[in-house]
């Protein structure tokens, strides 16, 4: 009678055993039971199979089209994989960790936290658009095909970008949005109102006594009792005859006085003012 081997009994039916139909071949071949069942499982020469889970060589595949591969471990377990390689794709979990190793030529989108440290060579924003941004050693470039990219630091609300000690290489000022005019009118005395941190004044025409001077009042915003406003006259105005200065600061509000040095002339110019703020506390 013929026997198969049941643990470490020889028993007396093939019940217990499995067979390879026809097999195994280079073609995955059906595994029966002993009784002719047929299982999820096939078996090549090279090859095993179970339901759509293929493991070929050093690598693992899905069978069916567009399926997933499942790695689930019990209770606390863990996936431990030593290195790894993530040639493409995406990585989607409600917690990623990784530790150790290198991540190169990722997409990312999302959110990171609980960073400490990004440890590199240079870090990019954005690579290859109009505009990007890279952190190198201890500099900020701006990056991409633009030609002319501008670096912005904006902080939120009535929060201030502190820098405990500036020099400029080049040139320091004013964007252009931050740039207002207005014109005098009436008189030169006449109070005029700009609410930006820097403008032009276009005083009015009215004449101004030799050796004489006139006052007139800013109304601004920007200003801050504390602030440090500066002026100077920028054109309309006759060469080495005209000062120009800030008599006194408020809370959004200045007052700026003009005087004609002239021993021997009365003039009756639109003087034009360029004025600044300087931000101080």
């Amino acid at each position: 009678m013929a026997t198969n081997l049941t643990n470490t009994t020889i028993a007396s039916t093939y019940s217990q055993l499995l067979h390879v139909d026809g097999g195994p071949e280079a073609t995955e071949k059906v595994v029966h039971s002993g009784t002719g069942v047929a299982t999820a499982m096939r078996v090549g020469t090279q090859s095993v199979s179970v339901n759509n889970l293929r493991v070929s060589g050093n690598s693992v595949t899905s069978t069916n089209a567009n399926g997933d591969i499942n790695i689930t471990p019990s209770g606390t377990g863990v996936v431990v994989i030593s290195r790894a390689n993530i040639q493409a794709g995406t990585v989607v979990s409600d917690d990623v960790t990784i530790t150790g190793g290198t991540v190169s030529n990722v997409a990312f989108t999302g959110t990171f936290t609980g960073i400490t440290s990004i440890e590199s060579d240079e870090f990019r924003t954005v690579n290859g658009n109009p505009e990007g941004l890279i952190i190198s050693t201890n500099e900020i470039v701006s990056d991409g095909v633009a030609a002319d990219v501008d670096i912005e630091i904006t902080p939120k609300g009535a929060g201030q970008v502190v820098v405990p000690d500036l020099r400029a290489s080049g040139s320091l000022g004013y964007t252009t949005s931050a740039f207002g005019t207005v014109t005098q009118t009436t008189s030169k005395s006449t109070a005029v109102t700009l609410n930006k941190v820097t403008g032009r004044i276009t005083m009015h025409n009215a004449a101004l006594n030799r050796n004489s001077g006139v006052s007139f009042v800013l109304n601004n915003s920007f200003v801050a009792a504390t602030d440090v406003v500066i002026v100077n006259i920028a054109s309309g105005a006759t060469v080495n005859i005209y000062t120009a200065t800030i008599d006194a600061v408020g809370a959004g509000v200045c007052t700026i006085h003009l005087h004609n040095h002239s021993t021997g002339t009365d003039l009756s110019e639109p003087v034009e003012l360029l004025f600044a703020i300087i931000k101080v506390g």
